[in-house]
Order: structure tokens, then C-alpha cells, then sequence
């Protein structure tokens, strides 16, 4: 997992944000391309709304069908976006990621605590990483890797991941010996264009027999 959730909490520590209980954008006097950041409210943006960067330390971001934003950043809260939304980065802390379909997202999706739900013909240029949380993708494509360490990964339909599937270990190698593992589970028409890396025990269930001939298993049978 990279370093970019760290960094938007310390923003969110060394940063003063406005605060309030709902912080709607759409209407006559919100500025397009604006930046909106809440401590203790939520933020909604209109359809057909474009704004900046999205910021959140306790509190939910929404943005409904046909808008555009730059960078989401939430640290207590979850992200709910409508259909044919183009977003450059989404970080969540502690929240889920639900999606609609023909989501845009120019670089990567991250989350530590919280699912990512992403629905059908949505794309993701970048990759989709999760610490514990589920993955789950519905006919879409990503470009680069899908990554997580304790979490359920799904995909369903035509998916099309262009990079690796990854399992990671914690980076001190520590795994408990009786803790549950994750499932991987692809159903039968996904494509993988790059390998299936398992640094710790999955439970995989894929219909596909060409995909596991990609699986690669880099930890010890003991594990």
C-alpha cells in the first residue's frame, strides 16, 4: 500500500478545514473548480457539478450522476458516487467506496478499512488497492494492479485487469498462523493480463483454468 492515505491524514491534522453538517455544492454560488474540505460534516455535489479536491475528516462524501472532481480524501467516512462521475484519485481511511456505473478514475483508488464497489463499464487508469477491505468489480477495466493484504477480491463479467493481482503480506513478514483468509473469486470471462501473486494463503475460487495457470505462490507452505 502506498504512502498517500498517511499523507492526507497528516493534511487533515495540519490543515484548517471548514466544519458544519452538510456542505452542498450546486448551488448559484459555488464556484467550479473549487476546493471543499469539511471536519465534521458531509459533502454532496450536484449533478453535473464540477469542483476540485474533496476533503473529509468525519464525515461522508456524495457526488451524483455526470459530475467531476479531482481528489477525494476522507478519513471517517464513506465515498457514494453516482453514474458517468470523473474523479483523478480517491483515498479513504476508514469508509467504503460505493460507485455507479461509467466511473472515470484517472489514477488509483486506496482505501485501509473500507470496500471498494465499482459497477459495470467504469474504468480505473491507475490501480485499486485495499488493506482489509472487500474488493468488488463489475464489468470494468484497470490498468494497473489490484492489491490488497486481508480482504475479499470479486471480479465479475468482462472485467479486465491489465496488471497483476497481488496479496501482499504485512511488510515485517508477520501473518497469524489461525487468522482467516481472504477469497479471490473470478468468474469466468475476466481477463487478467498480468500474474495472480499470493504472498500469503487465499481461498480462490477461479472458473477460468488458463488463470490458474497465472497464479504465483511466494510464501512458505508453513504459513
Amino acid at each position: 500500500m502506498k504512502k498517500t492515505l498517511i499523507a492526507s491524514t497528516l493534511f487533515f491534522a495540519a490543515t484548517t478545514l471548514l466544519s458544519g453538517c452538510v456542505i452542498h455544492v450546486g448551488n448559484a454560488s459555488a464556484q467550479e473548480g473549487e476546493d471543499i474540505s469539511s471536519v465534521f460534516g458531509s459533502v454532496d455535489v450536484a449533478e453535473h457539478r464540477s469542483v476540485g479536491d474533496l476533503s473529509s475528516v468525519n464525515g461522508n462524501v456524495s457526488i451524483e450522476d455526470h459530475a467531476q472532481a479531482e481528489d477525494i480524501s476522507v478519513v471517517n467516512g464513506g465515498v457514494e458516487i453516482g453514474s458517468h462521475v470523473r474523479i483523478d484519485e480517491i483515498n479513504i481511511v476508514n469508509g467504503d467506496l460505493d460507485a455507479g456505473s461509467n466511473l472515470h478514475v484517472t489514477n488509483s483508488i486506496e482505501t485501509v478499512n473500507g470496500d471498494i464497489n465499482i459497477e459495470k463499464q467504469s474504468t480505473v487508469q491507475g490501480s485499486v488497492e485495499t488493506v482489509n477491505g472487500d474488493i468488488q468489480i463489475v464489468d470494468s477495466v484497470v490498468e494497473n494492479n489490484i492489491e490488497s493484504m486481508n480482504g475479499d477480491i470479486i471480479l465479475k463479467g468482462d472485467t479486465l485487469v491489465k496488471g497483476n493481482i497481488i496479496y501482499k503480506m504485512r511488510d515485517d513478514g508477520w501473518l497469524e498462523r489461525n487468522s482467516t483468509k481472504p477469497k479471490l473469486t473470478i468468474d469466468a470471462d475476466v481477463s487478467i493480463g498480468g500474474s495472480i501473486i499470493l504472498e500469503r494463503p487465499v481461498n480462490m475460487d477461479i472458473a477460468n483454468p488458463a488463470l490458474q495457470e497465472k497464479v504465483i505462490v511466494s510464501y512458505s507452505s508453513s504459513k
